[in-house]
């Protein structure tokens, strides 16, 4: 299964991105830059990805790549907990939950 990245990309939103930027040391608006100039670019390839996006923001491409990882577990959170491997996961909590809950209720008398 392949993932588009880019689109997961610009799926974030400028809040989540903004938020991803943080630990790298950017503030919003080279955050939302950053995201955008590699949406663009990661057709090309991770690595020309990065080395075009750093040439574009006259940023470094450690920060390129430090953000690019943070978008990527941002995409993977967002994934996750709001589409439908989010709700896939919470129902089996539930269910298994709710086992669990019957067997030790079994196991302490409780019906």
């Amino acid at each position: 299964m392949s993932l588009d990245t880019a689109k997961i990309l610009s799926e974030l939103g400028d809040d989540l991105v903004a938020q991803a930027g943080e630990p790298v040391g950017l503030d919003r608006a080279q955050s939302v830059r950053v995201a955008r100039a590699l949406t663009q670019h990661l057709g090309k390839g991770r690595e020309a990805a990065i080395q075009q996006t750093a040439a574009d923001t006259g940023l470094t491409e450690d920060v390129i790549s430090a953000m690019l990882g943070k978008l990527v577990e941002a995409g993977r959170d967002k994934l996750l907990n709001e589409g439908p491997i989010g709700s896939a996961i919470e129902n089996a909590k539930g269910q298994a939950q709710a086992a669990l809950g019957g067997m030790l209720g079994g196991l302490f008398g409780r019906k």
